[in-house]
């Protein structure tokens, strides 16, 4: 995996660890965490369709304690922003294998997994 490849990979998974705590302390999200999470969860539901309802799931799990003003504040608009433009300057092919391993549902997992240890024999 190339230098850009690590970064973003690195961007994606670090914005959403920064989002898990939320859903363990109750404490409602930053408006500019939910823009960066509405950025990444965007950017993969559009690169990769199939994976909509999974990331509409985690939308609804990780921002469910947002403020109902957070995606009109500036803040929000300024984070969604700054990650917008991090995935539109890396690697979308690893950008888009990124998403992928996230934000498959778990039963697709299973079967890819399954296609691909019978794929090889």
């Amino acid at each position: 995996m190339s230098h850009n490849g690590r970064k973003i990979h690195t961007l994606i998974g670090t914005c959403l660890a920064a989002a898990l705590p939320c859903l363990a302390i109750a404490s409602p999200p930053s408006d500019v965490a939910v823009g960066q999470l509405d950025a990444i969860l965007n950017f993969c539901a559009r690169a990769e369709p199939r994976l909509a309802e999974s990331t509409e799931a985690w939308r609804k799990a990780l921002t469910r304690e947002a403020s109902r003003a957070a995606r009109s504040s500036t803040a929000y608009k300024q984070g969604y922003q700054e990650i917008s433009d991090a995935l539109a300057r890396g690697n979308q092919a690893q950008e888009i294998a990124t998403c992928t391993a996230g934000f498959t549902l778990p039963k697709e997992r299973e079967d890819k997994e399954r296609e691909d240890l019978h794929g090889r024999h």
